[in-house]
């Protein structure tokens, strides 16, 4: 890293945070990309390593298709850089390579003619700046990638099993819960995989379980977990080692929101699971293994929030504790009553119409406000303020990425409109067409609109922060780009 990079990273991590600590959380900038093809996307992610400026989209149609977009022009343009599929194959998953210096970029699982496999695909240069996603390796294999960390690869099933596998070096380990954590009523789906303390942490739909970390071998040992814990049937979590000088865990989940019978209480929780010091590496004199963090996991912040049904539940969480989700629409808005008798902080929850929010918050840690700031709860337990960035007329985002390094969000939603359908936004069209670049250096912080050729991605452009569409008929997919510093 050159000096001048560094000192242009150093005043932008100071700005983000003088953001954070402020509460003023209002978006800098936002880029739409509308677009008109039938092709519904499923996914969009951010590229770690990339600040922010490379994204990867999931692209759902007679088969599937993986694309870049790279968003880093200095100046107003903004281009797809390649994709890749294959004919006739199905996505079941994927997972980005957090080591961004490796050369597998993303695993991919692939389903194409009754056969299963797991694509690692590799983003390299051309010639005139070109790319190109290549398979360096694959994987036969029916499972799903939930890691990848440099050479290592996760691959779960949706009951009990995760394999632990070395793509280049072709060794592996096997990580199995007890048989009878799997519901056949209710698949154990695997949400998350964490290379952590000594340990390897798999999280699924309703329960964690730690392992052992394993020695990986041509002929894969099987290793058992020595701790778990369930939090019961939750719509999204997230595990994030926190940025500290301990290997704390860090644990953001929403439980089931979508019951209409249920109590208006609801809230995200935040949990930590911390380092046991009496942690050791065999069996103790009794034969018992002590696992190196301490079970169960303790609650530590809550965020109220509101109960509703949602196409996009993930819940995003960064090492130094903020977080982004989507909240749904506010029942007591759309025709049902809010329960009165209730002791709840409705002080807590960002004043909301009856449309999704996009809400971001601190959690404790080197960005949260001054306590004074926060709604207290029951003992030790934090109460953290929550804030709306955007709101969503159509109630229709489906997918969500969150940087918080750079402090961006993009997500994405899916509209209809018919051929008299009319933007609210003035649009940019024809081939070439770019939209403005502002500046204001003395406030601290740019305004960048970013463009797209136009005839290059197939895209339309819009320039106004309003984004809905009238009328049905054909299909239009929306992505939404924001910057917080």
């Amino acid at each position: 890293m050159s000096v001048q990079e560094l000192e242009q990273r150093t005043r932008h991590a100071l700005r983000l945070s003088s953001r954070w600590l402020s509460g003023h959380l209002s978006p800098r900038r936002t880029l739409y990309i509308d677009s008109t093809a039938n092709i519904p996307v499923s996914d969009v992610r951010f590229l770690p390593g990339r600040l922010g400026e490379w994204v990867l989209t999931v692209s759902k149609g007679i088969w599937d298709v993986l694309t870049i977009w790279d968003l880093s022009s200095s100046g107003t343009e903004s281009r797809k850089a390649c994709e890749w599929s294959l004919r006739g194959g199905l996505f079941n998953g994927l997972a980005l390579n957090s080591s961004s210096g490796s050369e597998a970029t993303v695993a991919l699982a692939v389903s194409k003619d009754g056969e299963h496999k797991v694509h690692l695909l590799s983003l390299q240069t051309k010639e005139a700046g070109n790319y190109c996603l290549e398979t360096i390796s694959t994987v036969l294999s029916g499972m799903k990638p939930t890691k990848l960390e440099g050479d290592l690869l996760a691959l779960s099933d949706d009951v009990t099993q995760t394999v632990i596998f070395n793509w280049r070096l072709r060794t592996s380990a096997i990580l199995q819960q007890p048989e009878d954590d799997a519901g056949i009523w209710h698949p154990n789906r695997s949400i998350q995989v964490v290379f952590a303390h000594r340990s390897v942490l798999v999280v699924r739909a309703c329960s964690i379980h730690l392992f052992p970390y394993p020695v990986l071998e041509e002929i894969p040992p099987t290793y058992h977990s020595i701790a778990q814990h369930s939090f019961g049937w939750i719509d999204g979590v997230c595990v994030t080692p926190s940025r500290s000088n301990s290997p704390i865990l860090s644990i953001l989940l929403r439980g089931e929101s979508d019951d209409p019978w249920s109590s208006g209480l609801h809230s995200l929780d935040q949990y930590t699971l911390t380092p046991n010091p009496i942690s050791n590496d065999e069996n103790d004199e009794e034969g018992s293994f002590i696992p190196p963090y301490i079970f169960p996991p303790t609650l530590t912040a809550k965020v109220p929030a509101i109960r509703g049904s949602l196409r996009c539940r993930n819940v995003l969480l960064g090492p130094c504790g903020t977080a982004a989700w989507i909240q749904p629409q506010d029942r007591a808005v759309v025709g049902l009553a809010w329960p009165g008798n209730e002791d709840h902080p409705l002080l807590a929850i960002h004043p909301t119409s009856g449309n999704e929010s996009l809400m971001v918050a601190a959690f404790p840690g080197p960005l949260a406000r001054d306590k004074d700031d926060d709604v207290e709860q029951d003992g030790d337990v934090v109460g953290t303020r929550s804030t709306a960035v955007a709101t969503n007329g159509l109630n229709n985002w489906t997918a969500l990425d969150y940087d918080e390094e750079v402090g961006r969000i993009i997500h994405r939603q899916y509209s209809w409109k018919d051929d008299y359908g009319r933007s609210n936004s003035e649009s940019l069209e024809g081939d070439g067409s770019s939209m403005c670049v502002r500046e204001q250096v003395d406030a601290m912080w740019s305004e960048i609109a970013c463009a797209t050729h136009g005839r290059t991605l197939g895209t339309q452009v819009k320039v106004a922060p309003s984004n809905e569409f009238t009328g049905p008929g054909t299909s239009c997919v929306t992505f939404s780009f924001r910057c917080l510093r």
